[in-house]
């Protein structure tokens, strides 16, 4: 197969399905219509596929021959935003026609991009020596969907052997492919806590416990617990996004409340003492502050996306011979949070970046801002990319390093909440 010419021959199918999902986004975990518009278009191609309630859409192509089985992963969900109408300089081809929700993210892109890759797949089913699995996950962005997925496979005794997932990078200039070996995205440790003082009047401190000011004692211990719990080697990150108190200048409030999140690669050196920081630093000023402290959240450590060494050589060689050796390139790793890494918990995965800047066409907004565009001239790319790392890693017939988490599911969530 030449693949980069079939994903060109579905390239017209993939921009109109990206169209439609672009102009009906729905949120995470709210993703009806979406959910029933990948099932419809799997049926039609004739792919097998089941509903996950709550968790999304699986598809089961088979090859001809036994062999492994590699999982394609995309996420589904818009985020609660209101898009412009125009990009970075031009007008948007399309714009989502659901006030405050719009897919500026992207993943309307990846739904498209993997249907157009089934379609492929699909009619070429006597190239693939195994099986191939197509997953369209819910709630990816601050849903669930991804443990409801995971109950399915390990209930059902789904074998799977690797997986696969792509997002597209801002910063990447257009047609390229984005690949590194280890962490490409982060693990999360959020926070989010009231503190309880004694309030009173702007000229009377001295009969108050003000919160405000043992919140931003906190603030300032928490600011500075990152250089003496974490090594200066384990890529670490931590921020204060919310302070929230009063409503006059001259009056001192019962309550303020605060929240961030701390994000890292290596739960067991940099999350946990980071969680552990947080907690304790929390407690022990408010008491010094003659205050209480309640933590509204505290959910992590997450697991970082650890891109599989194996998986990534496996990619770079199948894709670079497609798109060609020049167009994959390295890129810094990310301080957001995936889904994905769940996937990459249990299975060797990888998941790579496609680039989508095109200053020229205006293409130059980041992701998660209301004039974020995706540029439809690339999907053909990330089509191909796809099929090509399928085909590949179904190919490869050494054992690919790697140690999966040892429980299930639920065992995976306590343990990023423990």
């Amino acid at each position: 197969m030449d693949i980069l010419k079939a994903a060109r021959e579905v390239d017209e199918y993939v921009v109109a399905c990206r169209r439609h999902l672009h102009r009906h986004p729905e949120v995470s975990d709210k993703e009806d219509q979406t959910i029933a518009f990948v099932l419809d278009e799997l049926k039609k191609m004739g792919i097998d596929c089941v509903e996950v309630k709550q968790g999304g859409v699986l598809g089961f192509i088979n090859g001809p021959k036994e062999g492994k089985t590699v999982l394609l992963r995309a996420d589904v969900d818009a985020l609660p935003m209101q898009e412009d109408t125009h990009n970075d300089k031009f007008p948007k081809v399309c714009v989502s026609e659901v006030p405050g929700v719009a897919h500026t993210c992207g993943h309307d892109s990846h739904t498209a991009m993997l249907l157009g890759a089934a379609k492929v797949l699909h009619d070429h089913q006597d190239e693939i020596e195994g099986k191939v699995i197509v997953c369209f996950e819910r709630g990816e962005e601050g849903g669930n969907g991804i443990y409801y997925l995971m109950k399915y496979i390990q209930e059902n005794k789904i074998h799977i052997d690797g997986c696969w997932a792509q997002h597209g990078h801002a910063n990447l200039p257009a047609g390229t492919m984005g690949l590194i070996p280890g962490g490409v995205y982060a693990g999360v440790v959020s926070w989010d806590i009231t503190i309880t003082g004694k309030g009173g009047h702007g000229s009377r401190p001295w009969q108050a416990n003000n919160p405000v000011d043992c919140a931003a004692a906190i603030v300032n211990s928490l600011n500075t617990a990152r250089m003496r719990e974490v090594s200066p080697y384990e890529r670490t990150t931590f921020t204060v996004c919310k302070f929230k108190a009063g409503t006059k200048a001259n009056i001192i409030p019962n309550t303020c409340e605060i929240g961030g999140t701390c994000r890292f690669y290596d739960a067991d050196l940099a999350g946990r003492p980071m969680k552990n920081a947080i907690k304790s630093i929390a407690e022990n000023v408010a008491e010094a502050y003659g205050c209480t402290v309640q933590f509204n959240k505290f959910g992590g450590p997450t697991r970082g996306i650890i891109n599989n060494q194996t998986c990534y050589e496996i990619s770079k060689e199948a894709i670079g011979e497609v798109l060609g050796a020049d167009k994959i390139v390295g890129l810094e790793p990310k301080m957001g949070g995936e889904s994905f890494a769940v996937f990459a918990a249990y299975y060797p995965s990888i998941l790579g970046c496609l680039g989508v800047r095109d200053p020229e066409k205006g293409l130059t907004a980041q992701l998660h801002n209301p004039k974020f565009e995706a540029n439809e001239d690339v999907f053909k790319y990330g089509v191909a990319s796809t099929v090509a790392y399928a085909l590949a890693f179904l190919k490869h017939k050494e054992p690919i390093p790697f140690k999966p988490f040892e429980g299930d599911i639920d065992a995976y969530m306590e343990s990023t909440s423990n």
